[in-house]
Parts: C-alpha cells; sequence; structure tokens
C-alpha cells in the first residue's frame, strides 16, 4: 500500500512542477465531506465544513525551516502534534490515511502524524519520504552509536558507510559501525583487532576495506593492517607494514595495489610501501624526496600519485608525483603557500584543487590553489570565504567542491561552502546543524554527503547529518 500511494505522490508532484502554484486547485472527499485544496505562493489554504485552516508555505529563512526550502514543487510547514516541523508538498488529501485519534500514531512506520494538514478535523498521515521532495540544506539524521573524531571510514560496495576506530577523548577505539543510507540509521560491526585513531581505510577492488597503521591510546605509532569482510562483517588481520606510521595517506592505484606514504613515526617519514591484496604484503617501493605528515595524495587522470605539503623538517609547499610503473617519484612545481592539513581533491577535469590548512606562522589560510598535471603549475584560484583547518573537502556529482566545518584558529566551525571551478569562486552552502572538526565526508550514491563525528572544541561528537 505504502509503495502504491508513495507512487501516486510521484506522479501527483511530477505534474505540479509545470502549473503554477497560484492556479492549481483540485477538490477531494474525505468522511462525505467535500474539501476544496488550493495552493498559493503565500499559503496553502483548503476549507470544509468542520474546519478551516491555512498552512504556512516554507521560506527556507526561519529557524523552523531552514532545511525547507522553495522547489519546483510549493513546499509548506507541516507540524506534528509535538511540534516538530516537516517540510513537504501539498499532498492530495485522498492519498493521506488517518492517524490514531488516541496516540497520534500512523500504522506505517514510514509516515509521521501530522495535525495541520488543512485536509480534515482530523490528524493524517504524512509519508516521510514527501519530505525528500522539498529537503534542501542540512539535516540530522541517525547519530553513531559511538563518539569519535580522527576516525577513518569508506563507502562500501553494497552503498552503506563504514567508519573505523578513532578516539572518543578517552582513548582510542576498535569499534567499527555502518550507516545504511535507506533507513538514516548506523547499526555496530564487527570490531577490529587493534584500537586505532588517524588511520585510513581503502576500499580494495574485491570490496572489502583495509585498515592501515596510525597509533594506540599511548600515542604508540602502529604497523598493523586488517582487513573488513562486509558481507561477513568481520575483520581478519593481514601483514603487517615495514614500517610503523600515523598521519601518513594511502592511495589505491590502478593495478589495485595502496600506496601508503610518509606520516609520522617520531620524527616524519619518507618512505613509502605497496600493499598487494593477492598476497596480503607490503614491499617498500621508493622514498619521497621529502619526509612529511598531514599531507595530501591525490590520484592524477595517468593513475600517478600527487603528493602536496604536510610537515617535514619545516612546514611544506613542495610537491612530488609517483610513478607506480617505475616506482619512483619526481618533483613538480611547489605551492604557492606552504601547508599542513589541508585537503586535495581532484576535480573532473584533472585539476587538483588544495584548500586552507596552516602554515608556517601559525596562520590558518583560506587560500586555495590548483595544479594542473598536463604543466606541473600551480595557480591561485578564489580564496574560501572562511580559513580553515581540520575541516572536509568532498566532489559533488555536479563537479563542484563542497567543504565542511573545521577550524579557523579561533573558532570550531558549522560553515560549509561550494567551489565552481567554471568561474574560480566559493559561494556559501549553509550551516550546518553542529559545529564540528576532524569529522568525517561521504558522498552518497543518492549524491547527498554524510557528514559524521568530529570534535565542536568541547565535545567529541557521535553525530551525524546529511546535505
Amino acid at each position: 500500500m505504502a509503495s502504491i500511494v508513495f507512487l501516486f505522490l510521484i506522479v501527483s508532484l511530477l505534474s505540479l512542477k509545470d502549473q503554477t502554484a497560484a492556479s492549481l486547485s483540485y477538490s477531494c472527499a474525505y468522511r462525505n465531506t467535500s474539501v476544496q485544496f488550493t495552493l498559493l505562493t503565500s499559503a496553502h489554504s483548503a476549507s470544509n465544513s468542520a474546519s478551516s485552516c491555512s498552512l504556512q508555505q516554507c521560506n527556507g529563512t526561519s529557524a523552523d525551516n531552514q532545511t525547507c526550502s522553495l522547489s519546483p514543487t510549493p513546499c509548506f510547514d507541516y507540524r506534528t502534534m509535538n511540534n516538530i516541523s516537516y517540510c513537504a508538498p501539498g499532498v492530495d488529501c485522498s492519498v493521506l490515511q488517518p492517524c490514531d485519534n488516541v496516540t497520534h500514531s500512523c500504522a506505517s512506520n514510514d509516515s509521521v502524524c501530522i495535525v495541520n494538514s488543512c485536509c480534515s478535523p482530523s490528524a493524517v498521515c504524512l509519508p516521510v519520504l514527501t519530505t525528500e521532495f522539498c529537503s534542501r540544506g542540512w539535516r540530522m539524521t541517525g547519530s553513531m552509536n559511538s563518539r569519535r573524531y580522527f576516525q577513518a571510514g569508506s563507502i562500501l560496495v553494497i552503498g552503506k558507510v563504514l567508519v573505523t576506530g578513532g578516539h572518543n577523548g578517552s582513548f582510542a577505539l576498535d569499534n567499527a559501525e555502518q550507516y545504511d543510507p535507506s533507513t538514516g540509521s548506523w547499526t555496530t560491526t564487527g570490531s577490529m583487532s587493534f584500537a586505532r585513531t588517524s588511520h585510513i581505510t581503502s576500499i580494495l577492488p574485491n570490496g572489502k576495506v583495509l585498515v592501515t597503521a596510525g597509533h594506540a591510546s599511548s600515542g604508540l605509532s602502529l604497523d598493523s593492517a586488517e582487513l573488513f569482510d562486509p558481507s561477513l562483517g568481520s575483520w581478519t588481520t593481514t601483514g603487517n607494514l615495514n614500517g610503523a606510521r600515523f598521519g601518513h595517506t594511502a592511495s589505491i592505484l590502478s593495478n589495485g595495489k595502496v600506496l601508503a606514504t610518509g606520516g609520522r613515526n617520531g620524527g616524519a617519514l619518507n618512505t613509502a610501501e605497496l600493499y598487494d591484496l593477492s598476497t596480503g604484503n607490503w614491499t617498500t617501493t621508493g622514498n619521497m624526496n621529502n619526509a612529511r605528515y598531514d599531507h595530501t595524495a591525490s590520484i592524477l587522470p595517468d593513475g600517478k600519485v600527487l603528493v602536496t605539503g604536510g610537515y617535514g623538517s619545516g612546514y611544506l609547499n613542495s610537491s612530488e608525483v609517483y610513478d607506480s610503473s617505475t616506482g619512483l617519484w619526481t618533483t613538480t612545481g611547489n605551492m604557492h603557500a606552504v601547508r599542513y592539513q589541508h585537503t586535495a581533491s581532484t576535480l573532473f577535469n584533472g585539476n587538483v584543487l588544495v584548500a586552507g590548512g596552516k602554515d608556517s606562522s601559525g596562520t590558518v589560510l583560506s587560500s586555495v590553489e590548483l595544479y594542473d598535471p598536463s604543466t606541473g603549475v600551480w595557480t591561485t584560484t578564489g580564496n574560501m570565504n572562511n580559513p580553515r583547518l581540520w575541516h572536509t573537502a568532498s566532489v559533488l556529482s555536479n563537479g563542484k567542491v563542497l567543504i565542511t566545518g573545521g577550524y579557523n584558529g579561533f573558532n570550531y566551525l558549522n560553515t560549509t561552502e561550494l567551489y565552481d571551478s567554471l568561474t574560480g569562486s566559493w559561494t556559501t552552502a549553509g550551516s550546518m546543524n553542529v559545529v564540528r572538526s576532524l569529522h568525517t565526508a561521504f558522498v552518497l550514491s543518492n549524491g547527498k554527503v554524510l557528514i559524521a563525528g568530529g570534535y565542536d572544541g568541547t565535545n567529541y561528537l557521535n553525530t551525524a547529518e546529511l546535505y
């Protein structure tokens, strides 16, 4: 029944897109009472013999409606008995079932009881899926079972998100959990063999997840690695790295091997090594020209790996490229700014966008630059609206880059912004509901971005939200 109703809603809502809100009206019957249902640009109203009401259209500016924005279908502010706000289009009254008059609950777990629908004197059940037509900006989703920052995670081949380890403010974690976008909830899964933070996860060609190194609660660097099998929900240990490290990078090469670079074990490292899934072993490869940690690594269109910045003998602006066919590193153009704890994103055109971080004076940066693999040259582009480090950067399905949260040197941030490579400029993308840094970000198969965990300057977070 729910799927039939939702199919009806999709057809109805798509038909609204080509009509003006001011002229649209229809009528339906509810318990032998005729209801005239009219959509207006300023309000959604209906009347019947028993009651009359006006339902406010969402404008996306009030505190209650900040995630309820205008769309081709007019969206309205529906309310529950507890005054919880839901943003959804005007729905034909004939498809909405009445709520239980006593409990104000719905027979379907996928619906919520709305008391101000204007469809009838009684409350009705609004399918939650209808809110997908109107939801814009940031909204909260299910919270993780554990508070964590400095965690690592990956999107599994089945579309779920795996988050592993991290720190809860007291100790490093060995637990892991999965987020299901279809339900918006997290479930625990098998725990790793080692508690670890500042580690890296990588999705292998066979769908398993490789976790590499990191450090323990004691701060001791780890050389261990292990594999997560999504089909079993369990972990198995695999070959140890040749060198313990954290603050490193791990990149999936075109040949399926994993390249681990640099990191820290007492001091900064210039070593690199390769993981071979077929043997479960690590082998050393050419050393980088510079020891570095808290750097970035990006896969270029030709399959080579670009490493940028970080901290070694000092704060770095150097970059170098790894060629898996030779196992050698070659230096390339220097960035205009020294930076570490920055982000790097490979754009659809093959260029690499580097944003923010901190320089040798301790200044948190708003500056941004682009690397062109065809020339090996860096050029500056538009600055972010906010300086930040410990933020995330996600390449969206439309090619834009979403930057979220972080720290500006004075305050922890909930601000977000979008980079448009066509204009070289940034626009604000609304504020997250929660201030956070050192969090993780995942671009889901449905195009939404999941933000999870982090630190707000006082609290270690288990909350998550969607853009």
